[in-house]
């Protein structure tokens, strides 16, 4: 090739021009272009990974909410068994009418220092009745479908004729015979108890 004939020099300016060109697109236009667009892929990637994430919570959350839900129902279904607040005097009107309903006869109620336990509190009454043995059991299943919780515990039974005496005549001539007994009512209530070693 002769480069000194003008053609072939235009032509070899033309073909280096050429080169500038795509060298100049190339890395003005097309490696900036290819970077953002490999960063913009991996930004798409973590977005999406973390949409997926935030999906997987989302449900969780969802299945939180229902299981809160849930247990916040059966919490209220629970209040109303047991009371925030220690309730005597409902106590006390609920236990008189049942003696009332039953023939029976309360002769000494004494209250017991409160007992906090970890999510609830029990209160202890010392109760002494006189009925007959038929009218005390009455006495004792109109107790315990009180509208709260209560629990009969340390029953003694006494009778004037004698225990042995009491369980040796017929279940019929049984219920006609006046009994005394001692026993303990505890109900319960969700305030004061102790949570975290710490008394709420």
């Amino acid at each position: 090739m002769d480069f000194k004939d003008p053609k072939n020099q235009i032509l070899i300016l033309v073909v280096f021009g050429f080169i500038v060109l795509i060298y100049l697109w190339h890395t003005k236009f097309y490696t900036p272009y290819d970077q953002q667009l490999t960063v913009d892929k991996a930004t798409y990637s973590k977005l999406r990974e973390e949409l997926h994430a935030v999906k997987q919570e989302a449900a969780s959350l969802d299945a939180l909410q229902e299981e809160v839900a849930m247990q916040n129902a059966r919490f209220e279904n629970v209040k109303l068994w047991l009371p925030e607040k220690k309730q005597d005097e409902a106590f006390l009107a609920q236990l008189h009418i049942a003696a009332q309903q039953t023939n029976s006869t309360i002769i000494g109620i004494t209250p017991q220092a409160p007992m906090p336990k970890e999510f609830y509190s029990a209160n202890d009454y010392i109760v002494e009745a006189e009925a007959t043995y038929h009218g005390l059991g009455n006495l004792f299943a109109k107790v315990v479908n009180f509208p709260f919780i209560v629990r009969i515990s340390d029953i003694e039974l006494k009778s004037k004729e004698g225990m042995s005496e009491l369980m040796a005549v017929s279940a019929q001539k049984r219920e006609n015979l006046t009994v005394s007994a001692t026993f303990k009512l505890t109900t319960f209530n969700s305030g004061n108890a102790i949570q975290g070693g710490q008394t709420q």
